[in-house]
């Protein structure tokens, strides 16, 4: 018990000073507040209140405590697949409620993250709202529209400027052996606003907010797009062809690419050549389309290196029209 003692309050006091030298903008020096929220003791998330003042009471900054709940919900709740299909998943009759009841049973979907995050974070005295809306999850919305609003996700207030950040996508995407893929954390507008779309525009964060027409013709983009630090994603995720499709990608990096076409709602894809010409910033595809009508074309890649395994990451999905 000394020993556990001991080492919460050596935690605690590595955080203190840590804390009070950060500054209190969004930084990538998270490992010692993730660490602290992993190794929280259960017996604290008896209820919110009590959960979220553990994780906050050493937090010098709102950004601190945003990142220590958001690390212990990425690593103590699990997305619910089984729920995933139910139509019953995400019904409740008071918002406080539900939270609680993702917080026992330690599994939720977007609802659930996006609820116990926002009252988490208002029982430490951080804005959080919770913003509806439509996502695109799959390959087939690639350049169509997407027809169902069915996602939640949160906007939360630091230092006095709104950032954007999805929880359940932070989990369901993570790489294995991780706890939550950061691209969802606080992540730009510009990029978000490429797979998530909020009933009310406000919340896009936007000097310019788009339509849901202009969504609706966006590709399918994957977390990969913008980890390997592609800049402006392209706009039009339909394409038009003639036996051969044209997409540029603008990076300041050096990558290699692979594509794949499979016939559109199938799964079975096949390689396709596809060649690149690179220069001034600038990654120029042509790709073959050899068959008539309607597929996808999913474009993967990765940094150009000498290693013998080449392993591609998928960072973008098209529906292709051949003909």
């Amino acid at each position: 018990m000394c020993r556990r003692i001991l080492t919460s309050v050596l935690v605690l006091f590595l955080w203190f000073v840590s804390s009070a030298l950060a500054p209190s903008r969004p930084t990538d020096e998270y490992s010692r507040i993730d660490s602290f929220a992993r190794n929280a003791p259960d017996s604290y998330a008896r209820n919110i209140n009590t959960l979220s003042d553990y994780l906050t009471a050493p937090a010098r900054s709102d950004m601190d405590k945003v990142r220590v709940i958001y690390a212990w919900l990425v690593s103590h709740i699990r997305y619910d697949v089984e729920a995933a299909n139910s139509p019953y998943r995400q019904k409740y009759y008071s918002e406080k409620e539900y939270a609680s009841r993702v917080l026992q049973k330690r599994k939720g979907l977007c609802t659930g993250y996006a609820l116990l995050f926002k009252y988490m974070l208002k029982r430490a005295g951080v804005d959080a709202v919770c913003i509806r809306g439509y996502a695109r999850t799959s390959d087939e919305e690639a350049g169509r529209p997407v027809k169902i609003i069915d996602h939640e996700w949160n906007a939360v207030k630091i230092d006095g400027d709104w950032y954007l950040l999805d929880l359940a996508w932070a989990v369901s995407t993570a790489a294995d052996g991780t706890y939550s893929n950061d691209t969802y954390f606080l992540t730009s507008p510009e990029q978000f606003v490429s797979q998530h779309f909020p009933t009310d525009p406000r919340w896009q964060l936007l000097d310019n907010p788009i339509s849901k027409a202009d969504f609706d013709l966006f590709p399918k983009l994957y977390a990969s797009f913008f980890t390997y630090g592609f800049n402006s994603f392209p706009r039009e995720g339909q394409l038009r062809v003639n036996q051969f499709a044209s997409l540029e990608f603008e990076t300041d990096f050096a990558m290699e690419y692979l594509c794949t076409l499979s016939r559109f709602g199938q799964s079975k894809a096949v390689e396709v050549p596809a060649s690149v010409v690179r220069g001034n910033g600038v990654n120029a595809l042509t790709v073959k389309i050899p068959v008539r009508g309607t597929s996808t074309l999913r474009v993967y890649a990765r940094p150009r290196t000498n290693a013998r395994r080449k392993q591609y990451d998928c960072i973008a999905s098209f529906t292709v029209v051949n003909g």
